[in-house]
């Protein structure tokens, strides 16, 4: 069994044994430990500075000084040590501070040494790495319009985010700087290289005047471009979002109802109780619209829209010839004995033929039918030229007093006595017809064989062709 003896005993046994006040314990040399030996930044963003501490512990002896610092740049030269050359107290700590200040991307490795007083081993080997990447982050759309929103109602949208570097990323912040709209997410958020996230925002007009933001990101590293945020803002904005019928016409193009693509301007007015063409009056030019404003459309039986004393519920004025009353009889309460519609009172001329009556198409058969006193005009037994013959006895034009069986021919390329020859008998008709004319230079123009185009016999003493020379 052993038994341990304490160290003023074990002294004074040592001063009986001849070893006086002259003998010392072996003293133990100064010594510290650095850690890590390995430090390891991570990924870094090329142009920040990420920084780190590595810790010099004492721990044996008295106390450590460092002194000197030495940086061996073996994969980029972006390693620096912050600060004064620390002392290690005995049995105490000290700390180095390292920054990582990447200006270009790629892998970083450098190797840091340090020199201290230590009387063995002065020497302590720590290796720095890392890896610097430039951020990479899209967002889009970089407009978000939300369209025409009704003023208290809320409508959303939605942004999607994209870190498509290597580098993982911190989204520290989304600000808008317009009171209508409004960001719902949760920042700061992470977004690890590769992968992407959505930002919701809301628009919640109080009035329906056009509104416009600017959505900002604040990131840890890198930037993104704002966002331009706009609502019922029809004139900057994009027509198909103010063209919600699809119908070529925006809101702010004068469409007057954007819900309906049969209404919008120029289109065809129908009666359906609509402003077809948005030009402020409903159903006009339609058979429903009071076009002569007296109180009833042609669908509610105005037999004449054109004008305002021609109703259903207008009095039937006697004599003036119009169904003042629209119940389809001109005069009605007068003689109407034929039921042509038409009184004597209203201008029926025969009140016992329905075929005579004012405005009646005009037949040829020897009345006035149209009450307007001429008998037969515009048909076939009328003679419309006066010149004492009609079509139906012959007179071949009936607008020409100058044409008619009676009328003698004259040389004016006009069958003037309607026998269905022209100009015979003068010297532009041609008589023998070998298709020459006395004008035309036919020398007989009672022999078919003699013309401008016969061919002349030599020895028989005639002009053949009219050349005035005899053979």
């Amino acid at each position: 069994m052993r038994t341990k003896v304490p160290l003023g005993l074990l002294g004074l046994a040592l001063s009986a044994l001849g070893c006086g006040p002259d003998y010392k314990l072996g003293e133990v040399p100064a010594r510290i430990v650095v850690t890590p030996d390995l430090s390891d930044f991570g990924a870094v963003a090329v142009g920040s500075t990420t920084s780190t501490s590595l810790t010099l512990t004492s721990v044996t002896g008295a106390d450590v000084e460092v002194v000197a610092i030495e940086l061996l740049d073996l994969e980029g030269a972006w390693f620096s040590v912050v600060g004064e050359l620390p002392v290690v107290p005995s049995r105490g700590t000290a700390t180095l501070t390292v920054d990582y200040t990447p200006e270009a991307a790629g892998f970083h490795l450098s190797q840091l040494t340090l020199t201290t007083d230590e009387e063995e081993d002065n020497q302590h080997v720590v290796d720095l790495r890392g890896t610097a990447a430039s951020p990479s982050v899209q967002v889009w759309p970089w407009v978000l319009d939300f369209g025409r929103v009704a003023a208290g109602s809320t409508a959303t949208g939605v942004l999607t985010m994209e870190n498509d570097g290597t580098l993982d990323l911190e989204v520290l912040a989304a600000t808008i700087d317009a009171a209508p709209f409004s960001v719902l997410a949760t920042v700061p958020l992470s977004l690890d290289g590769g992968t992407l996230t959505s930002f919701t925002v809301q628009f919640a007009p109080i009035v329906a005047d056009p509104a416009a933001g600017t959505l900002a990101f604040s990131l840890d590293a890198g930037a993104v471009p704002n966002v331009a945020l706009r609502g019922n803002d029809c004139a900057a904005g994009a027509a198909a979002l103010y063209d919600a019928d699809a119908d070529g016409y925006t809101s702010c193009a004068t469409d007057c109802d954007d819900g309906n693509a049969g209404v919008h301007p120029g289109a065809v007015e129908v009666c359906d109780g609509l402003d077809g063409d948005c030009d402020g009056v409903i159903d006009e030019q339609t058979t429903c619209y009071d076009d002569d404003g007296d109180g009833a459309s042609e669908d509610a039986g105005d037999c004449n829209d054109g004008d305002a004393g021609v109703s259903p519920t207008a009095a039937e004025i006697y004599g003036n010839g119009i169904d003042d009353d629209c119940d389809g009889v001109i005069d009605h309460g007068t003689t109407d004995a034929d039921g042509d519609g038409y009184a004597a009172e209203g201008g029926d001329c025969d009140t016992a033929d329905a075929t005579i009556y004012p405005g009646a198409p005009e037949l040829a058969d020897g009345a006035d039918n149209d009450c307007d006193g001429i008998v037969d005009e515009g048909t076939v037994d009328y003679d419309d030229d006066g010149d004492g013959i009609t079509e139906s006895a012959g007179d071949c034009d009936d607008t020409d007093a100058g044409v008619t069986p009676r009328a003698r021919e004259t040389a004016d390329g006009i069958d003037n006595d309607c026998n269905g020859v022209v100009d015979e008998g003068t010297n532009y008709g041609d008589d023998d017809g070998d298709g020459f004319t006395e004008a035309g230079g036919d020398c007989d123009d009672a022999d078919a064989s003699v013309n401008p185009g016969a061919h002349d016999i030599r020895g028989d003493g005639l002009d053949t062709n009219c050349d005035g020379a005899f053979e």
